[in-house]
């Protein structure tokens, strides 16, 4: 089965740092994807509730709900449609694997190249459209 990516994809981008939050958001909006973004897992858990996203980019560690938590939360929810989450950890983070073993489903380190966020963003848009194709 050949999956089409759609450039009208819907990623939310969730970071404390705005500097970071800007990076990424730039990247894939030159990509033609459409990008929302939240400061904190809190947010985050909002507006995943109140709209549906192609794909959930989290940073790791953040203050007050991190992103371990805020995975957890996602993949609890059984009212919310599969969205794939790709972890954005410091290189300096603790293991992935609990990121992973919590429901993400990919990671990436920063700093961020743009080559390998947009190959990690095509491959988990292609495992969401598998999962959840659109009619």
């Amino acid at each position: 089965m050949n999956v089409q990516l759609s450039r009208s994809d819907k990623i939310l981008v969730v970071d404390d740092s705005p500097d970071n939050v800007f990076l990424i958001k730039t990247i894939l909006e030159e990509e033609g994807y459409t990008v929302s973004t939240a400061e904190n897992g809190y947010s985050a858990l909002k507006k995943i509730a109140e709209a549906s996203f192609d794909l959930v980019l989290l940073d790791l560690m953040m203050p007050g709900m991190d992103g371990y938590e805020v995975t957890k939360c996602i993949r609890e929810n059984k009212s919310l449609p599969f969205v794939p989450i790709l972890l954005i950890t410091a290189h300096d983070s603790p293991n992935v694997a609990q990121g992973l073993d919590l429901g993400a489903d990919d990671f990436i380190r920063k700093p961020v190249t743009v080559d390998e966020l947009l190959a990690r963003v095509r491959s988990l848009l292609r495992l969401k459209h598998k999962t959840c194709p659109k009619y």
